[in-house]
């Protein structure tokens, strides 16, 4: 059987970017690799056993022959924590985040031109938030009408991506394994991208999305699990509530009301509220907090509820196309086919930045702009 060498410094690079154990490793790589020794010294590794190393790893063989040590992209702010403690990226969330940092190096090659826009009033964390989210609402151009007007949840969904979309932001929708994080955002130079969590529900998404264009108009892009633990964070939250909910509507909607009846009736309230304003149950819950329409006790009490209500994520499947142009975000395949159209690209790198093989890249055009006019 050939063997190839290994490099012994490109090994233990891998292994600490992923914050991986060389027990660990040995556990998880069904191999007869020293892998304990491939960590101090170059090894000969037989080539099935580099095959099953690069599967573990999620690299192509060839990646662990580099004499380079492995770089991931800068993170960016890091705004979770778990328990009050600080957690390092997981081997998921450096995928994911690779793969925005990729759809962005992309697009600053081949469409420099498209950037993203940001209100042309500048934006801080001192300005207050409901200013902030009537310049970003106006900015998006989303009116109260066709907010309410929407069929359903997936409609709703479609509405504040296309605004976002119009805006030259990159949206893409992808399924984050890593249970810390809800949403992430990153910009460089004239290009951003938001990335949301499909495990969530359409709803959340909006709110996750619109956070993030605040953390982009903001110029402080990176990781976030959306909790109040950070005055970022909350403000954030406050700003995307408050663009989803203006206080004209929410004025309207709650003549003579009032929420402190009985935790069943608040309960059936927020929930029914929540659909008819086409928002998350959470965005609805900080902004009549933040307006001052319920107490802060009020307020941990129902979104206690609500927690426990939650369900948890399920990984959706069976739809390869629809899931693959959510994994790249419809702004970016449509102008990856425009620059296949143009003659800039050709088919097989079409391929390669929409993550599907050469031969389904034709498919994936026709999924696309069929389902343009009724898919998130």
């Amino acid at each position: 059987m050939p063997t190839i060498v290994v490099s012994a410094e490109r090994f233990r690079s891998m292994l600490a970017n992923r914050h991986w154990s060389i027990d660990e490793v040995a556990r998880r790589a069904a191999t007869d690799v020293d892998v304990r020794g491939l960590a101090v010294q170059d090894q000969p590794v037989e080539f099935a056993d580099l095959v099953t190393l690069g599967e573990l790893f999620k690299r192509p063989w060839s990646y662990l022959l580099s004499d380079e040590v492995e770089r991931f992209p800068d993170l960016g702010q890091d705004n979770r924590t778990v328990a009050n403690q600080r957690m390092p990226a997981s081997a998921e969330l450096l995928e994911e985040y690779e793969a925005a940092a990729a759809v962005l190096e992309a697009a600053e090659e081949l469409f420099p031109a498209q950037t993203y826009e940001v209100p042309s009033a500048r934006i801080t964390r001192d300005t207050p938030a409901a200013e902030s989210a009537s310049l970003i609402r106006a900015l998006l151009d989303v009116t109260l009408e066709e907010q309410l007007a929407v069929k359903d949840e997936f409609a709703a969904l479609r509405l504040w991506i296309a605004a976002l979309h119009r805006r030259g932001v990159y949206v893409a929708q992808r399924r984050l394994r890593d249970k810390t994080v809800r949403a992430f955002s990153k910009a460089e130079g004239g290009q951003a991208v938001i990335v949301v969590d499909t495990g969530d529900t359409p709803y959340a998404r909006i709110f996750s999305a619109l956070h993030e264009y605040c953390h982009v108009v903001l110029r402080t892009t990176g990781i976030c699990d959306l909790d109040e633990h950070r005055d970022v964070e909350r403000y954030c939250n406050a700003v995307a509530a408050a663009a989803l909910l203006p206080s004209d509507l929410l004025d309207r909607e709650l003549a003579g009301s009032s929420f402190g009846v009985s935790p069943e009736v608040d309960d059936d309230r927020l929930i029914r509220l929540s659909h008819h304003l086409r928002v998350s149950q959470a965005a609805l819950l900080i902004r009549l907090r933040d307006r001052g329409t319920i107490s802060q006790d009020t307020y941990e009490e129902l979104e206690g509820r609500r927690q426990s209500r939650r369900p948890g994520k399920k990984a959706k499947g069976g739809q390869y196309y629809p899931t693959a142009i959510n994994k790249v975000g419809r702004r970016f395949a449509r102008n990856v086919f425009g620059a296949v159209d143009e003659g800039a690209i050709d088919r097989q790198d079409a391929g390669a930045l929409l993550g599907v093989r050469e031969h389904s890249v034709e498919r994936f055009r026709a999924e696309l702009f069929a389902g343009e006019a009724d898919a998130p």
